[in-house]
């Protein structure tokens, strides 16, 4: 068991400005903060929607290469068309798991160094997200898509997973999911934490906010926060982890992912520190300790 911090991977500090909030968000926020106040049951119908509606982007440069290179193939998962990326030849399979309005690309970088310590990847775009059908999603849906892949390909080596990846990775295996080890990349440690930073970023007025968690609560039952917060579900994980999370993550502070380090009994902890939450999948000190975790724990 190995709690203690290792030296942090990139030391790099970001001294990237902050982009200006786009116009969508601006308007959005306004029709929040009046129609928050004068209908409360109204604004927190709209943020339930919102909350379950992932965005879908464009492929970035960066992940070009990835998605030239893979081989792609829809298939039909709990009434979703999915669409699956797979990389390599022969060997044990890592799949990798996106986040929340990611693609099966996002964490293309691990690929070409993946196939070179001699795994084949398989990756695919969440139910509402990427190519893959669907308007709506959630963590539950993500976490039977998991487990449709593992009936369809069968059990995966290890997994590789990227925010909201991670918790969905998590309730997974608590249904049934099975693999050797788990590389959970800036994961949230508590759910209603997204909640509220949802609300703070919308500026959701309290009421309408209360409103949410009051449909999410009878949609999915009052426990839901305990039930799929990762500090929590990976109590019960006996497979080894690798928790990886960087300093200057304004998505989610890296004290989360310290967190589910600290409450899962066989994993281990790296602080980066520069990459933010997104560039650190394109870290090449961050893609080699993955790999070479994911290579040590082959065998066990």
């Amino acid at each position: 068991m190995n709690k203690s911090n290792p030296p942090a991977v990139n030391k790099q500090q970001s001294t990237r400005p902050g982009r200006p909030d786009p116009i969508l968000l601006k308007l959005i926020r306004l029709a929040f903060q009046v129609g928050g106040r004068l209908s409360p049951p109204t604004a927190g119908r709209i943020a339930y929607k919102l909350w379950f509606t992932p965005t879908r982007h464009q492929i970035p440069r960066s992940e070009k290469s990835a998605f030239k290179t893979a081989r792609i193939k829809h298939v039909q998962l709990n009434n979703y068309n999915i669409a699956t990326y797979s990389w390599g030849q022969s060997g044990p399979t890592v799949l990798l798991v996106h986040g929340w309005s990611g693609r099966g690309t996002q964490l293309g970088a691990f690929v070409a160094p993946l196939i070179s310590a001699g795994n084949r990847i398989l990756s695919f775009d969440m139910p509402a997200h990427g190519k893959s059908s669907g308007k709506q999603t959630n963590l539950y849906e993500v976490a039977d898509t998991l487990l449709a892949l593992q009936a369809k390909y069968g059990s995966f080596d290890s997994v590789i997973s990227h925010s909201f990846g991670g918790p969905c990775v998590a309730i997974a295996i608590q249904r049934g999911f099975e693999t050797k080890c788990l590389v959970s990349i800036s994961p949230p440690s508590d759910t209603r934490g997204l909640i509220e930073k949802f609300a703070r970023v919308l500026r959701i007025p309290a009421k309408a906010e209360n409103n949410l968690t009051q449909r999410i609560e009878t949609a999915f039952g009052k426990t839901i926060w305990e039930d799929i917060s990762m500090v929590n579900t990976v109590k019960q994980l006996n497979i080894p982890g690798l928790l990886i999370h960087d300093a200057h993550d304004m998505d989610i502070p890296w004290q989360e992912g310290h967190a589910v380090a600290q409450a899962w009994h066989n994993a281990q902890f790296i602080k980066t520190s520069g990459l933010g939450h997104r560039r650190i999948l394109r870290d090449a000190a961050v893609i080699e300790s993955v790999v070479n975790f994911i290579h040590d724990n082959r065998d066990n």
